[in-house]
């Protein structure tokens, strides 16, 4: 540190004793901020000055309080970069990161590997990260966030992560992790400890990759743990990484608000009982790919209030905009049952409306080579949702191979047209044609279906502990009843860092250069 340096840290750090303080110091270099950074405290802000910060490496261990953060901040929003070999350990409570573009990272790649920690690790709790630009960084496989347990094992909780964006992410791994437990404990008894996190207001666009590679958001490992997570008001357009655009793997967790367009994935409850997915948007507005909305596993879901139009659907999955996963109960590859699927929308979608049987042939060997039973999704509650089609695709609504069986569904006051459904005739499916009108490339019906109340079909439930929400109000509010921009949801410097491939769905000839070499790197 030069002696200009010395002088600057000193008067700042003899501030620190003046009651004249003004809670807010301003840095311009990587050891200015290590040299602060241990001794901040409560309500102070740390002002990073515009510029490029090459290989930061910030671990914030001191505390803010509630309504007292400390709070690192960019002087100009998107105007401080951390690059090269970057890092960020926030194991101070009450602390956030503002305002800061990550991009042009070259962390080595050995020594990063997925479901570790992110480039940002938040260990403790009440940590947010807002405002924020993750673009390209570099070739480490690794998440962008993570939530992580610390060194004893502590598991945090109430963070939040919010107006940022997520893009063009060539390597492997999830974007977002969210940890109760360092890794799946499957045979584990005791229930992990709820998260209490919130996701929203951010945007996600990043490739395909090969395999099992990692999608947007990952909340928990498995069924034996509760999230209580809320992942709200996002925007995924063109999440293609893998399969999942989020893979939901504990219980309790909550998807309300989101736009899901031209996604070559699904949202997954996964792993976990008891979750809720509400006033969703599951939209594609091109044929180029096969594009999903929801993958259901396990029991006790709430699948309410949803809007499913999707011009081309995933065949490998079986072409549906919602797939009910057949199999045994409570196993890896958990039956879906016992759930509601009320006041949905599906609108023109080139695929089954619900898939009663998905990926048939692999779930009966999985069965089989485990000694489990395989059943057929049954005990499913499906109430107050509107099927039609004014394009002929040639899609029935339903794909059930099975109709024979009794599995105790329950259909009420469901009504469609411009379609077969391939069910029997029966109460509660009614074909009715009803008046839809053309909002920016996409038919909804002019008189909403959110109005049917859905509090009284069985094993409905209206809030999840921890989340302040009731779902019933929640599918009565129209004011979240329309898709999602970038625009409504990001600051507008982050418009300029997003690329093109969320337009395209093709990346450009040095990102496509780059993901092969990530690519085979990996494989080898």
């Amino acid at each position: 540190m030069n002696r200009t340096a010395r002088i600057f840290i000193t008067i700042i750090i003899s501030s620190f004793f003046n009651k004249s303080f003004a809670e807010k110091i301003i840095i311009g270099s990587n050891s200015e901020a290590y040299y602060i950074v241990s001794k901040l405290k409560p309500d102070d802000t740390l002002v990073f000055k515009n510029g490029s910060y090459n290989g930061i490496q910030l671990t914030l261990t001191q505390s803010g309080l509630a309504g007292k953060p400390i709070v690192l901040i960019a002087e100009t929003p998107g105007d401080v970069i951390f690059c090269g070999d970057a890092k960020v350990a926030m194991y101070g409570a009450y602390t956030e990161l503002n305002g800061i573009y990550f991009t042009n990272g070259n962390r080595n790649p050995e020594q990063w590997k997925p479901h570790g920690p992110g480039l940002v690790a938040m260990y403790a709790s009440y940590c947010r990260i807002t405002d924020c630009a993750f673009n390209n960084f570099d070739e480490a496989n690794s998440a962008y966030i993570t939530t992580s347990l610390d060194e004893k094992g502590n598991v945090p909780t109430h963070c939040r992560i919010d107006h940022c964006s997520f893009t063009n992410k060539l390597t492997f791994d999830q974007v977002i992790n969210l940890n109760n437990r360092t890794a799946p404990d499957k045979e584990n008894p005791v229930v992990a400890p709820p998260m209490y996190h919130r996701v929203d207001h951010c945007f996600f666009s990043n490739p395909k990759k090969k395999g099992n590679a990692g999608g947007g958001i990952r909340v928990g490992y498995y069924r034996n743990s509760l999230g209580r997570c809320l992942i709200d008001s996002n925007l995924f357009v063109r999440q293609d990484s893998e399969s999942e655009i989020i893979t939901s793997k504990s219980m309790e967790n909550v998807y309300y608000a989101n736009t899901i367009l031209n996604c070559q994935g699904t949202l997954n409850f996964r792993h976990g009982d008891k979750q809720v997915a509400i006033n969703n948007f599951f939209l594609s507005d091109d044929e180029k790919y096969g594009y999903g909305g929801m993958f259901i596993w396990g029991s006790q879901h709430i699948v309410a209030g949803n809007y499913f139009s999707l011009d081309k659907t995933i065949e490998s999955r079986g072409n549906a905009a919602i797939y009910l996963n057949a199999g045994a109960a409570g196993s890896e590859h958990a039956l879906a049952f016992g759930s509601i699927i009320a006041n949905n929308v599906f609108a023109n979608n080139n695929g089954y409306a619900v898939h009663f049987n998905p990926l048939e042939d692999l779930r009966k060997k999985f069965s089989q080579e485990n000694n489990l039973p395989y059943n057929l999704p049954h005990h499913i509650v499906i109430s107050g949702n509107i099927f039609f089609n004014t394009k002929n695709t040639g899609y029935i609504f339903f794909k059930d191979d099975y109709p024979e069986e009794n599995r105790n569904n329950q259909w009420a006051k469901n009504v469609y047209w411009g379609g077969q459904t391939s069910v029997a005739t029966m109460p509660g499916l009614e074909e009715k044609q009803v008046a839809v009108s053309l909002k920016n490339g996409f038919y909804f019906p002019v008189q909403s279906n959110h109005g049917n109340d859905i509090c009284g079909l069985p094993g409905y439930y209206n809030t999840i502990e921890g989340i302040a929400m009731k779902f019933n109000e929640l599918l009565r509010n129209t004011a979240m009843q329309t898709p999602l921009t970038a625009e409504q949801i990001l600051p507008g410097w982050m418009l300029t860092t997003l690329g093109d491939y969320y337009k395209t769905g093709k990346l450009n000839a040095v990102l496509a250069e780059r993901l092969q070499r990530i690519s085979t790197t990996r494989a080898e």
